[in-house]
């Protein structure tokens, strides 16, 4: 499962009414016992991945970065998933060669 695709049940969890706390390398969820229920086993699947996602947020600024690099570069949803790990793994490496990257400099439009 790509990184989009984690965030995406992520989001769906949380829409749920279901609560996502990452401890360690545990993941508890919280909110109705029919929900937990429900999504227990869907979630247990991508464990590691929610986890990454929850404990290593990217940064807002540099997602909106992000974004337009991959609008301009028409990333592949391959491509943004190994972005995304890049920018949970080393933000400021990443920020700092998408800034510095000339060609896509010339083509965006500032915020």
């Amino acid at each position: 499962m790509t990184a989009s695709t984690v965030s995406r049940l992520i989001d769906q969890a949380r829409a749920d009414g279901l609560e996502l706390v990452p401890n360690g390398d545990r993941l508890k969820l919280r909110g109705p016992a029919d929900v937990v229920a429900r999504w227990k086993p869907r979630l247990a699947e991508q464990k590691a991945g929610i986890i990454a996602a929850l404990t290593h947020p990217i940064p807002p600024d540099l997602d909106r970065l992000i974004q337009r690099a991959a609008t301009y570069w028409e990333y592949s949803p391959d491509d943004l998933a190994v972005i995304h790990q890049a920018a949970r793994r080393d933000p400021e490496g990443l920020r700092l060669a998408l800034e510095n990257d000339v060609a896509f400099r010339r083509g965006v439009v500032p915020c």
